[in-house]
């Protein structure tokens, strides 16, 4: 399962458009790295994602999420120096379990810890994984961000991810 998973996106040189849009790199890429110094996995989702594959024109932020604890989070992103702001998590049809902000000069990073979202009175998990790298940033797992998508009530996200999933 691995193998196929490194399959799907294991040419991330080239996945988007050329003419992407989005934010600098450099905060979403601290971030990352100062989870990744303390052995957390994150990943890449939200618009950065179909971005990689080339499914949107435009990011306006970076979504990142991980499984690990509240605490190690908010620790690893202290003794980087990186500032964060904790923000609603768990509201409407979300059911994750923490949510941090950090700032960049004009976008954001949000940063879903134990991502999950409601749905007919049950909680979904959305589980962080790991499926390649893009630009330096590791990519969350297509198939979940699709799941995630439809459980939103966003079609018009959900539609091409699992479009590019049945081809690829």
């Amino acid at each position: 399962m691995a193998g196929d998973k490194k399959r799907l996106v294991g040419n991330t040189g080239r996945m988007s458009r050329p003419s992407t849009r989005m934010p600098p790199l450099d905060v979403v890429l601290r971030t990352v790295g100062a989870l990744q110094e303390h052995g957390i996995v994150v990943a890449l989702g939200g618009s950065g994602l179909l971005a990689a594959f080339g499914l949107v024109d435009q990011v306006r932020d970076w979504d990142l999420s991980t499984d690990a604890e509240r605490d190690s989070v908010a620790a690893a992103l202290s003794s980087a120096g990186i500032d964060h702001v904790q923000a609603a998590a768990g509201d409407g049809h979300y059911a994750t379990q923490a949510r941090f902000r950090i700032e960049g000069d004009d976008h954001e990073v949000d940063l879903l810890i134990g991502f999950a979202l409601r749905s007919g009175g049950s909680r979904i998990a959305i589980p962080t994984r790991v499926t390649g790298y893009w630009r330096g940033l590791p990519l969350g797992d297509p198939a979940q961000w699709a799941l995630a998508y439809r459980l939103m009530g966003r079609d018009e996200r959900a539609t091409p991810l699992q479009t590019w999933l049945d081809t690829h």
